[in-house]
């Protein structure tokens, strides 16, 4: 009872330390969850290297025993620069001239409304009968009305790039806090990998919970944000890479950076990049290249579409025995409660409830 009393204080002093980080300490945790693996293969490498030399000396020994932390965290930062390296040789070429023409959309006389009023002016012209039902004439006005202010306020606040630096720098807090949120992450994700043992033995007493269904759970944790990574952030990248050679091959300038744009906003559900390649097939076709607009909206329907309707539930559904419906709801759910965050989140605590419900189903 001594025992588990202090690992609770240290649980305590820790959290308090930690506490305005939050969103890090969450990051860190799945993150190291899913890259132990690499750590303990690095482990074992080294500690055999160790054994099959028994006549070594001390020094010698004692290097290849701190090698493989050095290892594993040269290995943890390269996985980040290299990403970071190459995101900045492609991207960052062409993000001024990308964010300009996110500049000049908001007052882009092809996007003001021009789809709104060729639909009213349809309504009007072909249906003058709906002129005898004040109801559905009122109806239709509200809906195009509120279309309007929507598509006004998307690009007049969310994509103009003074309002996008605002949300940033309020979001990130500024350069050091980058920086440092980064450092914090990347040490974090080192001791939870370092200490794993440790921790698993603190919740072994904390929780009283035999090892065989903390493995259970653990294991469980560890399917699930393997499914997330790959149904999740890797099929976003591919879509991403994939409206990247769509919107070159429609002639698009800053097609990387637009390939970017819709990366980040693939993992939404239902809308996905359309939120990207819509809004340029929509900028294409007044600018009258009609056959590119057609074909970019193939391309985003069927190839780009496609890939999220049946990569994605291939890898989440692997990971977590749930319907797929269910876990969009979960995710949808989670960015609602925990933000950007909600994305991972959600499917883990769906994965936790599950778990929960199995393992109450072995007890007799």
């Amino acid at each position: 009872m001594q025992r588990i009393l202090f690992y609770v204080f240290a649980i305590f002093c820790c959290s308090i330390l930690l506490l305005p980080n939050p969103g890090t300490v969450f990051l860190a945790a799945c993150f190291s969850c899913l890259i132990i693996p690499l750590y303990r293969f690095i482990k074992h490498i080294c500690l055999k290297k160790i054994h099959s030399i028994p006549k070594w000396k001390q020094k010698k020994r004692a290097f290849y025993r701190k090698l493989p932390s050095a290892l594993f965290l040269f290995t943890l930062l390269i996985s980040f620069l290299i990403p970071i390296a190459l995101l900045g040789l492609v991207v960052a070429p062409q993000a001024s001239r990308g964010f300009e023409q996110l500049k000049n959309l908001q007052i882009s006389e092809h996007v003001k409304l021009l789809l709104p009023d060729t639909l009213n002016t349809f309504i009007t012209t072909h249906l003058p009968s709906l002129k005898d039902y004040p109801g559905i004439e009122s109806i239709i006005h509200d809906i195009m009305k509120n279309f309007d202010e929507y598509m006004t306020a998307v690009f007049n606040n969310l994509f103009a790039p003074s309002a996008l630096w605002q949300r940033s720098v309020s979001l990130l807090g500024g350069s050091f806090t980058v920086l440092w949120t980064f450092f914090l992450f990347l040490t974090l994700t080192f001791f939870f990998c370092f200490y794993a043992n440790q921790i698993k033995s603190m919740a072994h007493s904390v929780l009283m919970l035999p090892y065989p269904t903390l493995n259970r759970f653990i294991d469980s944790i560890r399917k699930a944000l393997n499914a997330i990574f790959f149904g999740i952030f890797f099929v976003a990248l591919i879509q991403g890479c994939l409206c990247g050679v769509g919107f070159a091959f429609a002639g698009i300038e800053s097609f990387a950076f637009w390939g970017l744009m819709a990366a980040v906003v693939a993992p939404i559900p239902f809308i996905g990049t359309a939120l990207v390649w819509l809004p340029l097939a929509l900028v294409l076709w007044f600018k009258g290249a009609h056959i590119a607009a057609f074909g970019l909206s193939i391309w985003g329907i069927i190839i780009v579409a496609g890939v999220d309707n049946v990569c994605r539930p291939l890898f989440l559904q692997h990971g977590i025995k749930a319907p797929f419906f269910v876990l969009i709801i979960a995710i949808i759910c989670g960015t609602g409660v925990f933000g950007p965050l909600g994305i991972i989140a959600g499917p883990v605590l769906l994965a936790f409830s599950l778990q929960f419900i199995d393992e109450a189903k072995r007890i007799q």
